[in-house]
């Protein structure tokens, strides 16, 4: 357990997930080990979600020796209720945890997030069961906003082994934000930056001069 301290909370009454249970098979090790500049990468978007909320969850799939060192005032790291059904069941298992209205969930392997997006896609959250980036045709449901009350609609999908994040985002009532309206506060669109295979590590690494 480390000593820093709970953040000041400048978003209202919201909590933050980190998805941390992906394997990071086509890079032969786990993700929340990877570092760049010496940090690793959980550090680091821990640090980022710690100045905007009180509460940050790290949803695990199993033992993480990595994300546990990083627990400590404001950070609690909580295992899948149920294991094995990908990201879906990392943010079923995050609305479970929450106390909180809404809940921003990211991915343990986007190194860049961006404050002031993430702060406009919480402006959007009253009113709306999820709030999700769109660039073009692709939406990133794992930089997004979801209402704590939609777990129900999520777990029906999880026990009959539907696991498509899209179809559950089909039944809700979602704020899409565009490409437009993300551009002024994350112009290079970095947020969306994730790392799957060694190739996007190094790049990673070269876009913060390490």
């Amino acid at each position: 357990m480390n000593s820093r301290s709970p953040a000041r909370n400048e978003v209202g009454d919201f909590t933050a997930a980190v998805l941390a249970g992906g394997r990071g098979k086509r890079l032969g090790m786990d993700k929340t080990s990877l570092e760049i500049g010496g940090k690793p990468i959980l550090e680091r978007i821990i640090t980022v979600l710690e100045s905007l909320f009180p509460r940050i969850l790290v949803v695990t799939q199993r033992d993480n020796h990595a994300a546990e060192s990083l627990a400590g005032p404001g950070v609690n790291v909580v295992k899948d209720i149920l294991p094995g059904r990908g990201p879906l069941g990392g943010i079923y298992t995050a609305l479970e945890y929450s106390a909180s209205e809404f809940v921003f969930v990211m991915a343990c392997d986007m190194p860049y997030p961006n404050p002031g997006l993430i702060r406009l896609l919480l402006s959007w959250a009253p009113g709306w069961e999820a709030v999700v980036p769109r660039r073009g045709r692709y939406i990133e449901p794992l930089f997004a906003v979801y209402r704590r009350d939609v777990r129900e609609k999520i777990r029906e999908k999880l026990e009959t082994e539907r696991l498509k994040i899209h179809e559950v985002l089909d039944e809700l009532r979602v704020r899409y934000v565009d490409e437009e309206e993300m551009a002024a506060r994350d112009p290079g669109f970095l947020s969306f930056f994730n790392i799957n295979t060694p190739e996007d590590l190094e790049a990673a690494r070269r876009l913060s001069g390490t």
